[in-house]
C-alpha cells in the first residue's frame, strides 16, 4: 500500500532523525520535477540540506535532457540537496551510483550493475534491462559574486527509480525499462529514500576530500562496461577498459586509449541484448 505524501514525509522524517541525520524532508504529491524545484529553492538561497520527494514528477528530466516517466504506481522519483565542494566533481555519479545500487539490493543478490555514468542495470530474460538513473546538477549559490572553484555548490541529486515496469512503448527503447517489484524485491520506497540518505551522508563527505578514487574497486564491481564492445554517441565503436581513477571511460579505438568524460557521449553497448 502506497503511502500518502504526508505520511511518507513523517515516515521520512523520523527514519532520518533515529539516525541522526540533519536532513529536511520534503514530500509532494506532484510537481514538475524534484530537481527543478531544488534548484529554485537553492536560486532563493534555502541551502541546508534537503531531501525532495513526489508521488509524481509531471516534466521530470534525465541526462541529456530526456524525460523520465514517472507516476506515483510505478516509479519512486526524489531528490537530494546540500552544498558541496570537492576537489574534482569527476566521478561523482559513479559514487552515487555505487549507493543507488546497493541501496536498491541491500542484500547483494539480484546481480546489480552500473551502466556508465549514470544507470542502475539488471540482466533479466537474456538482456540488459533499465532499473534506475541518476541525475547531478549544481548552481552556484551565490550569483552575485565571481564563481571561483574553490567556492561550495549547491548539489542536487535527482534519482529515479522503476518501482514497477512503466507502461511505455518500448520498441523504440535500446535498453527496456524493468520494474524493482519484478525482481522479486520487497523494498519500500521509504526504505529506499532512508538508505540512500544514509549511505550518501558519508559517501559525499569522502567524495569531498579524496574524490573517486576510494570508491574505484567498488565501481569496478558493478561496471558492466568493461571488457564489452560499445558504440559511442558520435558514431565510434571501441572496445570499454574501464574507467581510470578520476572515473573517465577509458576506450580502445584502433590501437589507442581514448579517455573520455561524462558530458562528451552517451554509451551503449554494441549489441544490448549480451
Amino acid at each position: 500500500m502506497l503511502l500518502t505524501a504526508l505520511q511518507l514525509q513523517s515516515c521520512l522524517s523520523q527514519n532520518l532523525s533515529a539516525l541522526a541525520l540533519p536532513w529536511e524532508v520534503e514530500v509532494f504529491d506532484r510537481i514538475d520535477s524534484t530537481s527543478s524545484e531544488l534548484m529554485r529553492q537553492a536560486k532563493l538561497r534555502a541551502l541546508a540540506p534537503k531531501v525532495l520527494v513526489s508521488l509524481e514528477q509531471t516534466h521530470g528530466r534525465g541526462r541529456g535532457g530526456k524525460a523520465w516517466f514517472s507516476n506515483q504506481n510505478d516509479s519512486l522519483t526524489f531528490s537530494i540537496g546540500l552544498p558541496l565542494k570537492p576537489l574534482s566533481w569527476l566521478g561523482l555519479s559513479l559514487c552515487v551510483g555505487i549507493d543507488l545500487a546497493h541501496s536498491l539490493d541491500p542484500d547483494q543478490g539480484l546481480d546489480l550493475k552500473l551502466k556508465w555514468p549514470n544507470d542502475v542495470w539488471v540482466y533479466k530474460a537474456d538482456r540488459f534491462h533499465k532499473l534506475a538513473g541518476i541525475l547531478i546538477e549544481t548552481i552556484n549559490p551565490n550569483p552575485d559574486s565571481p564563481f571561483s572553484t574553490s567556492q561550495a555548490r549547491y548539489c542536487v541529486i535527482g534519482v529515479g527509480v522503476n518501482f514497477n515496469t512503466p507502461d511505455l512503448q518500448t520498441h523504440s527503447l535500446q535498453i527496456s525499462p524493468m520494474g524493482l517489484s519484478d525482481l522479486g524485491s520487497g523494498l519500500s520506497r521509504q526504505e529506499l529514500i532512508t538508505q540512500m540518505v544514509s549511505k550518501l551522508t558519508t559517501t559525499l563527505k569522502l567524495f569531498e576530500r579524496e574524490g573517486f578514487l576510494g570508491f574505484k574497486t567498488k565501481f569496478d564491481q558493478l561496471d558492466c562496461l568493461k571488457g564489452r564492445e560499445i558504440h559511442l554517441s558520435d558514431g565510434t565503436t571501441g572496445q570499454c577498459l574501464g574507467v581510470n581513477h578520476q572515473g573517465e571511460l577509458l576506450v580502445l579505438q584502433n590501437g589507442d586509449i581514448r579517455t573520455i568524460v561524462s558530458m562528451d557521449v552517451s554509451v551503449r553497448p554494441r549489441n544490448p541484448l549480451q
